[in-house]
């Protein structure tokens, strides 16, 4: 996954980002949270599903542009987590950032030394499945 995260970012090349979209389906991204927003009944290492009254505050970083971006990690030894974060499926995690303001231009993921940003509309194209469809 790393060279494929690499490959994307450098060559951006819409086979690798076709086959990196294939890749994630399903896999676990791991979300950046500041620690005092987790709820008190919130375990480390078990599920634990949000209420209505909780209020768990997501970190941000700014991507190179000065954009505000979500970031999510593949790895969850990722130092970008190591004060506090959550687990979601990568597809709920784009939808999620698909809500969010529009001060947020896109998401960040980061592999182990690479990463690569989505802005709102590749967003919208992945969450969309057009991607898994094939080329004419």
């Amino acid at each position: 996954m790393e060279q494929l995260i690499f490959d994307v970012a450098e060559h951006q090349a819409d086979k690798d980002f076709r086959e990196l979209y294939a890749l994630m389906q399903g896999k676990q991204v791991f979300v950046p949270i500041d620690k005092a927003s987790i709820p008190a009944g919130a375990a480390v290492g078990e599920q634990y599903v949000t209420t209505a009254n909780d209020c768990l505050k997501m970190q941000y970083v700014i991507g190179p542009n000065g954009q505000l971006l979500a970031p999510s990690a593949t790895c969850e030894d990722s130092p970008m987590v190591k004060n506090g974060y959550v687990g979601m499926e990568w597809t709920a995690f784009l939808q999620m950032v698909a809500k969010l303001d529009n001060s947020f231009f896109g998401a960040l993921l980061q592999g182990k030394t690479s990463w690569v940003a989505f802005d709102r509309d590749r967003i919208s194209y992945i969450l969309g499945g057009a991607w898994d469809r094939p080329i004419d």
